[in-house]
């Protein structure tokens, strides 16, 4: 028989340790953590919206959630695995149990009380990490668990208390996180209504925005990428394919919706996805660890991103992408080890991950197409009856969690009755509590009316009934039938004054908009309009038509303006605009042939 000789393999031996990796991490982390508490504890005690507490709170919400999570794992490795002495010390430091309860609270909204912080962080100890074995042995990314453990249970205590909201954007904000005014919206939405609500993409880059804690600076995110990645401390494929991946579905809807290139921007720098994409989904201990598996990976994560944004009721879309994959690790994983022998291995899952891209794209792109506010398909009119000047309405418009059912009286354009006859939505109590309903009556620009922090969805849908219920009254009130005679209309045009200074003939005049009366200045020198201009309006929608220029195309069109279209989504807006030219050429053209 043969001795048994054992001699020992070649190896590559890395310089990168666990606890050098943690540190880079930690490091990453801490700018993060100083725009948090500038943010939503300095900034706000500076104006006089924060106490002394107040302006430590930050500091003091992640603290708890840092605390919580080092507790229960420091009592799990005491009380289960019986480690005493120097050795318990030595496993509470090689856990990294500080750090789920960190990720955690960087990721939760600015007013989830501290007792939910503490629930938040046993969940994430204990489901998400010690009962697959502890560090190194979890297959869900733990501070996610958290969170959705958090968000599950909840939801409507933290909306109630405000949400993503500081102390300063509470008076300042009227809708809630970016992500979540976008997911409202009937349409794909537009600059004025995606991005201006906050300021400008210049707001979302450096992360004035509302938001979670650590996610709302792409500027910090992306100076965190970039040192860990030199460093060597993240696998820099994912969150490139990831966020390159969001990038490029989110340029083909918006592109197919005539959006510009700050559409697809606003996708990447709103909600959790760089703070996801750089902290989260480059978990060493629950993303893939071959390249070509690290690719797959942030590819998937890309599409279910998107996928979760356009086609389901959850706006952000982060959180579920990442702990749906972690799942698939092990499949990704070893697709791409047969890979790295046999290309072909990976070509299957590529196609699919393209197909998806592609055909995902086209159709968000085409159920997005042409939606506009005026065809809300959200909104349902169940009855409309007319008597003498008052036309009453029975509609709908879907809430939060059900259809919210109104009462409203319209007379001379404007609502004088707004009642909820029906609904189910979870926060609306503070709808009620607000006669929030009350704000509507008697009120000419319905836009400006802000919704309610702890109720953004069911506010927004009972404004959206009552902005939807006008826009019928306003395009068909003739057509409406019902007892009794409708007034005598006030004209839709009227001609305030007409100066003729020899060849040069300028117009005063109004049409009836969506909301107002629009009032114009039109300039002719020689029957050729030369100069359009608006000098008052209250309509809510007019942004749109100004960011579109339509005042230019109409005077670059007005030799055929009965065919020019109107602007999606200011349907009414810039009609009465197009009227308005139409009625003074006529009126011009009349007084010509009379002379």
């Amino acid at each position: 028989m043969e001795d048994l000789r054992v001699v020992k393999g070649t190896y590559i031996k890395s310089k990168q340790k666990t606890n050098k990796m943690m540190l880079h991490l930690f490091i990453a982390l801490l700018p993060i953590i100083a725009f948090t508490f500038y943010k939503n504890g300095i900034q706000p005690y500076l104006v006089g919206d924060a106490t002394t507490f107040g302006l430590f709170y930050p500091l003091i919400f992640i603290g708890v959630g840092v605390l919580t999570t080092t507790i229960i794992e420091s009592l799990y490795l005491f009380i289960v695995k019986k480690e005493r002495g120097k050795a318990f010390f030595r496993a509470v430091l090689n856990s990294y149990c500080f750090f789920p309860g960190l990720f955690m609270s960087l990721i939760l909204p600015i007013n989830t009380p501290l007792w939910i912080v503490v629930f938040g962080g046993f969940f994430a100890s204990i489901v998400g990490k010690l009962i697959f074995g502890g560090f190194g042995n979890n297959i869900f990314n733990p501070a996610l668990i958290g969170r959705l453990a958090i968000m599950a249970s909840f939801a409507a205590t933290i909306a109630s208390n405000g949400g993503y909201l500081n102390p300063t954007e509470l008076d300042a904000v009227t809708t809630a996180t970016p992500l979540t005014n976008a997911s409202m919206l009937s349409d794909i939405g537009t600059y004025s209504t995606l991005v201006e609500p906050y300021g400008s993409l210049w707001n979302f880059f450096i992360g004035t925005i509302p938001g979670a804690l650590g996610e709302t600076s792409a500027l910090l995110c992306l100076i965190a990428f970039i040192y860990l990645t030199i460093t060597k401390t993240i696998k820099w494929k994912i969150p490139a394919v990831y966020v390159t991946t969001v990038f490029f579905l989110t340029y083909m809807i918006g592109s197919y919706n005539d959006l510009g290139i700050w559409y697809p921007l606003f996708q990447i720098m709103s909600g959790g996805l760089l703070f996801g994409a750089v902290f989260m989904a480059t978990d060493p201990v629950t993303s893939p660890v071959t390249p070509i598996a690290q690719i797959l990976y942030g590819l998937f994560l890309g599409i279910l991103t998107v996928f979760f944004r356009y086609m389901t009721s959850l706006p952000e879309g982060v959180l579920t992408s990442i702990l749906i994959m972690n799942m698939f690790v092990f499949i990704l994983d070893r697709i791409g080890s047969k890979a790295r022998f046999k290309l072909s291995s990976a070509i299957l899952p590529f196609i699919i991950a393209w197909a998806l891209i592609l055909g995902g794209g086209f159709y968000i792109s085409n159920s997005f197409a042409n939606i506009n506010i005026e065809t809300d398909p959200n909104y349902n009119i169940i009855s409309k009856e007319t008597n003498g000047n008052k036309t009453t309405y029975i509609a709908t418009q879907k809430g939060y969690s059900s259809n919210i059912k109104g009462k409203i009286i319209i007379s001379d354009g404007k609502i004088i009755s707004y009642e909820i006859l029906d609904q189910n939505d979870s926060f609306f109590a503070k709808v009620e509590e607000n006669d929030y309903t009350d704000k509507f009556i008697n009120t000419t620009n319905l836009d400006n009316i802000d919704t309610i922090t702890g109720a953004t969805v069911s506010s927004t849908a009972v404004k959206k009934l009552a902005i939807n219920t006008l826009l019928d009254y306003n395009s068909g009130s003739d057509d409406i039938e019902g007892d009794g005679d409708l007034e005598e209309p006030v004209s839709d045009f009227n001609i305030i004054s007409k100066n003729v200074e020899g060849n040069i003939t300028t117009y005063v005049a109004t049409q009836k908009g969506f909301q107002s009366l629009i009032k114009c200045q039109v300039v002719l020198t020689d029957g050729v309009v030369t100069s359009y201009e608006v000098l008052e309006q209250g309509d809510s929608y007019f942004t749109i038509v100004a960011n579109a220029n339509y005042v230019d195309t109409l005077i670059n069109n007005q030799n055929n303006l009965q065919e020019l279209d109107t602007v999606s989504g200011a349907t009414y807006s810039s009609k009465a605009l197009k009227q308005l030219l139409i009625n003074v050429l006529e009126d011009y053209r009349g007084e010509t042939n009379e002379e």
